[in-house]
C-alpha cells in the first residue's frame, strides 16, 4: 500500500479537493469534533503529506509540535515542507506501542489500514490522557461515491462497518459517540474521471488502467449531462475513556 501511495504523494491532496470548499468544511468538522486547544499534544495518524496536520495546527495555533505519522517515505517527504511536524515514518499500530502521551489524536480515513484493531485500541489508548479524546473520520461501506461495481466492493470489503467499529472500541474500554455529516459534491465528470485514474483511493489500487477504462465507461453510461452529483456522508467518530 505504501508503494501505491508513492506513486501519487504529490498529487494526493489535489486529488482528494472534491471542490473549493471541501477543504474548509473538513477542517471545520475536525475542530468541531476533535476540539483541539492551544496546549494539545496531538498527532495525526495516517497523515500522510501532513496537509492536514499543518493546517489543524496553524488553525488552533498548537503551541507545541503536531505529529503527523504515515508509514509511507513519499508522502512524509512532502511533510518536511511544514514547520512544526514532527514525523514517524511507520504504522498506526506501530506507532502505539510507544505508548507516548497525547490528548488529540485524529485517524482520518485511514481506519481500515488499521488490522488488528481490538490490540490497536488498547495500546493507543494507554498513552491518551484522562481528558483526551480520539477522533475517527470514516465513511460508510456503501459511500456516495460513483463507483464502478468492482471498486464499490472493494471499498466494501475493505472498510470497516460502523457497528463493527463501535463495538470494538467498547470491547477495548473506551467509550464512543458517532456523528454524522454530509457534504454535497457537484464536480465535472472529466474531474472525477481524473480521480479514479489515479487510483486516488486505496481501495483502487489493485484495478489495472484497462480495468479502470472500462469501469469508467460503467459509471458514465449510468449519468446523465458532464457534472457528477453526491452527497458524500462521512462519520465523524470521538472516542474518550469511559468515566469511572
Amino acid at each position: 500500500m505504501t508503494t501505491a501511495f508513492s506513486r501519487i504523494s504529490r498529487e494526493y491532496d489535489d486529488l482528494w479537493l472534491l471542490t473549493e470548499g471541501y477543504r474548509d468544511w473538513m477542517l471545520k468538522k475536525i475542530l468541531e469534533h476533535l476540539k483541539i486547544h492551544t496546549d494539545s499534544k496531538f498527532a495525526d495518524l495516517g497523515g500522510g503529506s501532513g496537509l492536514f496536520t499543518h493546517l489543524l495546527k496553524e488553525g488552533v495555533p498548537l503551541e507545541s509540535d503536531a505529529i503527523c505519522v504515515d508509514p509511507s517515505e513519499a508522502m512524509l517527504l512532502n511533510a518536511g515542507q511544514y514547520r512544526g511536524l514532527q514525523t514517524y515514518c511507520e504504522s498506526a499500530e506501530v506507532f502505539a506501542q510507544r505508548q507516548m502521551p497525547l490528548n488529540r489524536i485524529l485517524i482520518k480515513e485511514s481506519i481500515h489500514h488499521i488490522r488488528n484493531r481490538q490490540s490497536f485500541w488498547k495500546k493507543i489508548s494507554s498513552g491518551l490522557t484522562s481528558n483526551g479524546r480520539i477522533l475517527v473520520v470514516t465513511r460508510p461501506s456503501l459511500p456516495g461515491f460513483p463507483l464502478f461495481k468492482r471498486a464499490m466492493t472493494a471499498f466494501s470489503e475493505s472498510q470497516p462497518e460502523l457497528e463493527v467499529l463501535l463495538s470494538e472500541i467498547s470491547a477495548s474500554g473506551l467509550r464512543s459517540v458517532a456523528n454524522t455529516e454530509e457534504y454535497y459534491v457537484e464536480i465535472p465528470k472529466e474531474r472525477w474521471y481524473t480521480m479514479l485514474r489515479a487510483r486516488f483511493m486505496s481501495s483502487l489500487t489493485s484495478f489495472t488502467s484497462d480495468e479502470i477504462e472500462q469501469g469508467i465507461l460503467e459509471v458514465d453510461g449510468q449519468l446523465d449531462g458532464d457534472q457528477i452529483r453526491f452527497t458524500d456522508r462521512v462519520f465523524f467518530v470521538v472516542i474518550q475513556h469511559k468515566t469511572k
